[in-house]
């Protein structure tokens, strides 16, 4: 018997304390106004983690480019992934997720190859952001 009432107890006590907790989101207030359309903040972004080939400088890039070295392909491949992220935020945000549609690697290809004859210092990165600026006006 003093296990039955020992058990119910427990049983109660146990629905309690699941009844009780809560998870709260500390970013639930905030979501519905970070996601409204009328909220627009442009951020001037100079800063940001840069990962893969984005880090190689153009100087590097036009190197494997003159080599003809099939890096030139990971670091344009890496340039469509970028405008694809590009793209990823535009569709959360409202803004035109069809960045680059139909710019062939061709056309992309000598954009990036005249952004870093100009910009040698610059970086896949830089020349990446540079051509989504272009695109998006």
């Amino acid at each position: 018997m003093k296990q039955l009432a020992l058990s119910i107890a427990l049983l109660l006590l146990s629905g309690l304390a699941v009844g009780t907790f809560e998870l709260k989101d500390p970013a639930a207030p905030f979501e519905e106004a970070a996601n409204s359309p009328a909220v627009v903040e442009i951020i001037d972004i100079t800063e940001y983690a840069v990962e893969g080939a984005g880090v190689k400088s153009c100087e590097a890039y036009m190197a494997d480019r003159q080599q003809n070295d099939s890096m030139q392909f990971v670091d344009l491949n890496w340039v469509k992934g970028f405008i694809t992220g590009v793209n990823y935020l535009h569709a959360e945000t409202k803004g035109n997720p069809q960045l680059g549609a139909g710019l062939d690697m061709d056309a992309l290809t000598l954009w990036i190859d005249n952004y870093c004859s100009d910009n040698p210092l610059a970086t896949l990165s830089d020349a990446s952001a540079a051509l989504v600026d272009q695109l998006i006006q």
